[in-house]
């Protein structure tokens, strides 16, 4: 059992990597088997079709978000350090050639996207856009932040800001990311 869960991880780390640097239709299995040298029939044993690999992905990303959230709420990060926690993501991420975040690496062809695909995608886009709506309501009530505009307003702005940069950088480079970054925070009314 424990090679199974080790091809699956491997599986699902390419999978990861060629989502969000090619997008939904910018890759296929022999891709990944290319990588782990195995057949094409090995990595349909796990995900029957890709759209159960793309679902299960997504899935694995709502769930790290999850436990990253718990965790740092249990540190007693402050809004800001948690805000710069996402922002800091995008960084590492990008540093590691992934240019597209997760829920951005299916956006251009959604509407020929699976049906659990959408859903998962959407549940994760959901996931975001609340721990970034929390985060900003507790910063405003604690005087990290400082803007006017209705907080799910300002949660999606965010992240659409963060994942259009994270798309640009990867043709402008990474100052184009944190030039992106700069600006949220200036927007926030952000203070260091």
């Amino acid at each position: 059992m424990k090679d199974m869960n080790e091809t699956n991880q491997k599986i699902l780390y390419y999978a990861r990597i060629f989502l969000q640097c090619r997008g939904y239709n910018g890759f296929s299995y022999k891709d990944i088997s290319q990588k782990l040298g195995i057949k094409n029939a090995a990595i349909h044993n796990y995900y029957p079709k890709k759209e159960d690999l793309v679902a299960a992905l997504l899935e694995d990303s709502r769930k790290n978000l999850a436990a990253n959230i718990t965790q740092i709420i249990e540190s007693g990060g402050s809004a800001r350090d948690q805000l710069q926690y996402y922002f800091d993501y995008a960084l590492k991420e990008f540093d590691e050639g992934k240019s597209i975040c997760p829920p951005g690496s299916v956006i251009l062809d959604f509407e020929e996207l699976p049906e659990k695909v959408k859903k998962q995608n959407l549940l994760l886009l959901d996931d975001i856009l609340t721990w970034i709506s929390k985060v900003l309501k507790t910063g405003l009530k604690q005087g990290e932040f400082s803007f006017s505009d209705p907080v799910e307003a300002r949660a999606e702005l965010v992240v659409e800001a963060l994942m259009g940069a994270r798309q640009l950088s990867s043709i402008k480079g990474r100052k184009t990311l944190i030039r992106s970054i700069s600006l949220i925070k200036s927007d926030l009314g952000w203070k260091d």
